[in-house]
């Protein structure tokens, strides 16, 4: 029968996999973010607006998915919440909220900034400081979603340590009870034996008084 602890890796194993693809969707977007952010190139905000459009023509099942992985990284991390480890818990939730906050950027920022590379409206900015303030939403994607990674490493760690750390003490109790074990054993060997020599002793001691009494009778 399937235990909740069996179904718990599934549960990190969806979170890595949802962070580890939304990096790489903002791995796409590096080089047309690294020209208008980083460094400056002519054209480089016509090119960036270019690669944004085509993101936001492609057919829904592109949207699609990453809505799907995104809600497969949730899943995930309520499947580790339901019933949390109280030494571990705090990763966890650390986990959910820096999800959390990677959507919450793509929602508002990205998807906006997509919307007007389309209608050409920016409110009341430029077209370049539109195209720059989605590059830096993708830069901070990019923390939360290493953050998610980290937060699962360490919890890894920490869980590998913890048992580590409990199997040489199991063993160590397993040692010293065998040597308990041993040490009562040889214990009561000697016990038995000088009860056995006692026994001898005192039978040898009356036959000689028996042998004793028959020659003065």
């Amino acid at each position: 029968m399937v235990t909740y602890r069996d179904i718990v890796p599934i549960g990190t194993g969806l979170i890595i996999a949802a962070s580890s693809f939304g990096l790489g969707v903002v791995y796409s977007s590096w080089p047309y973010d690294v020209n208008t952010l980083w460094r400056y190139e002519e054209g480089a905000i016509d090119v960036s607006i270019a690669h944004y459009q085509q993101w936001a023509n492609s057919p829904m099942y592109i949207h699609y998915t990453l809505q799907a992985v995104a809600g497969l990284g949730l899943l995930g991390c309520f499947i580790k919440l339901y019933k949390p480890n109280e030494d571990a818990k705090y990763f966890e939730y650390g986990t959910l909220g820096l999800l959390m906050v990677g959507l919450i950027i793509y929602l508002t920022n990205l998807r906006t900034g997509i919307n007007s590379c389309i209608t050409g409206n920016w409110g009341e900015v430029d077209a370049a400081t539109g195209v720059n303030v989605m590059a830096a939403s993708q830069v901070m994607i990019v923390f939360a979603l290493v953050g998610v990674l980290v937060l699962q490493a360490g919890l890894y760690y920490a869980e590998w340590y913890e048992n580590k750390l409990k199997e040489e003490f199991y063993k160590e109790e397993a040692a010293e009870a065998a040597a308990a074990a041993e040490k009562q054993a040889k214990e009561e060997e000697e016990v038995q034996a000088e009860t056995q020599e006692n026994a001898e002793t005192s039978g040898a001691a009356r036959k000689t008084k028996q042998t004793a009494r028959k020659r003065k009778s």
